[in-house]
């Protein structure tokens, strides 16, 4: 393989290669930087690159591995961080002036424990402004550009993980998930993002949007790499492992029980003729592959949403409160009005959002007593053009937000691609804790299909949008 295809390789393809000495950690990391400084400038995935220290970590893993002293099961594979959280000597910017100078004393703990596992850390990616706010707005940095379409968003908030996975920068990635955060740059950009159950994975040395709602999530091209991210980082929370990488994709999907929560994008919102499409074929691939499908019904989206956007505007609001008396004007306009709208709500508000928390989520356990997993989608549509600033910033997140709010573990995963070439998105909810069976559903698919193994061309295009009249 010449060293510019090196950047493909998946992260379980590259872990094998390492350990058989066929690939070092330095051609591969090398690799991605190359693929950055080249392309960074089109897609502005990263805020920050970390060559020097990089090139430096994958030398002394490959003297490592001459030793016979391998660093950890991630041992020589790049990874790249959402700028909420943590390098120690590294500024963590939340993407916004407020922070701009702000510099971390140590790693998070999510930072360490891939570090200590022998991933090298190759830099911080883009965001939408503290997770909340818009790329229409202006800011010290550009907004990240999905490079299925230059010219269309590629989600948010965690926007530069979706980029840099499918621009194929890095395998793996970390970002966070407060109303869906992870797995809408993940149905944008065609990769997977996993949302684990609340507080499985760590968030210390994470900046907060609204703690009751924040998980770290977790970010790939593959299922089975994912499972690698996982592997270490709930080990690390001292929680069970279930199945490990090596197993997710040998679980068998023979009569998997799976409640399809079709009135999210059929009634609670319109989805687009093609994402309904979409979901109905991988259903059928699901029911080829041996599960059972069955239709079954939860609160309508709005509960969801309105319980979760009570909770997170109070929440958010409580963390900056400081900040916007004294420095407002150093916000985007969207973020500033979003954590504004925090004042305004009363103490009752918050207080019924909490028992409506704890209600909805006892009906989402109940689903799952009878439904091994749930399935449903992640957004309504494809990636809508920054051009389109209303469309951007329309609230999206309804199909997403009821697992915040439950806290849930939820997968987004690549299932087909829209007539003008955007990934479409399916989500799988499953029981607390079992992370893996979401996973092992997303790798069987992975078997089956293709999807996950397009890749978009480079240089990265400006495509027809005819299809959605623009």
């Amino acid at each position: 393989m010449t060293d510019s295809r090196l950047r493909f390789l998946s992260a379980t393809d590259a872990q094998q290669l390492i350990a058989r000495k066929e690939l070092s950690a330095l051609e591969y990391v090398t690799a991605s930087l190359d693929a950055i400084d080249a392309e960074n400038g089109t897609l502005h995935a990263f805020l920050d690159v970390y060559r020097d220290e990089a090139l430096a970590a994958a030398r002394d893993a490959d003297n490592r591995m001459v030793r016979g002293k391998t660093s950890g099961s991630l041992h020589g594979l790049p990874f790249a961080v959402k700028d909420l959280i943590d390098v120690e000597g590294k500024q963590t910017t939340a993407q916004s002036d407020v922070l701009r100078h702000k510099v971390a004393n140590q790693d998070a703990v999510v930072t360490r424990q891939l570090r200590d596992a022998g991933a090298i850390l190759i830099g911080k990616l883009a965001l939408e402004e503290f997770g909340i706010g818009s790329p229409s707005d202006a800011l010290p940095w550009p907004a990240a550009r999905n490079p299925w379409d230059i010219e269309c968003t590629p989600g948010g908030s965690s926007s530069g993980c979706g980029v840099a996975l499918a621009a194929c920068h890095v395998p793996l990635a970390i970002g966070t998930d407060t109303a869906g955060s992870v797995r809408n740059p993940a149905a944008m950009c065609g990769v997977v993002g996993l949302k684990p159950t609340y507080d499985l994975i760590s968030r210390q040395g994470v900046f907060p949007l609204a703690p009751s709602l924040d998980h770290v999530g977790l970010m790939a091209r593959t299922a089975n790499d994912c499972a690698l991210l996982l592997d270490v980082l709930q080990r690390g929370a001292g929680r069970p492992v279930t199945a490990s990488a090596a197993q997710v994709s040998d679980l068998p999907l023979r009569s998997l029980r799976v409640g399809l929560l079709a009135h999210f994008y059929m009634r609670d919102v319109s989805a687009s003729d093609e994402t309904r499409a979409a979901l109905a074929s991988a259903a059928r691939e699901l029911v080829q592959l041996g599960a059972e499908f069955e239709e079954v019904e939860a609160s309508d989206l709005q509960s969801y949403h309105r319980c979760g956007a009570t909770l997170l505007r109070v929440e958010a609001y409580a963390i900056h409160r400081e900040f916007l008396t004294h420095a407002p004007e150093r916000y985007g306009a969207r973020c500033r009005d979003v954590l504004l709208g925090g004042a305004a709500v009363l103490p009752s508000e918050y207080a019924q959002a909490q028992r409506q928390q704890r209600a909805l989520a006892d009906e989402i356990d109940h689903l799952l007593d009878t439904s091994d997993i749930l399935m449903t989608g992640v957004s309504a549509e494809t990636a809508a053009s920054l051009a389109d600033e209303e469309a951007v910033n329309k609230s999206t997140n309804e199909m997403r937000v009821p697992f915040n709010v439950t806290g849930h573990p939820a997968l987004s995963f690549c299932i087909g691609f829209s007539s003008d070439g955007l990934p479409i998105g399916a989500q799988l909810i499953g029981r607390r804790f079992q992370e893996a069976k979401l996973l092992a559903v997303a790798a069987a698919y992975q078997s089956a299909t293709r999807w996950h193994l397009q890749h978009p061309s480079v240089p990265f295009a400006r495509r027809c949008r005819s299809a959605r009249g623009e």
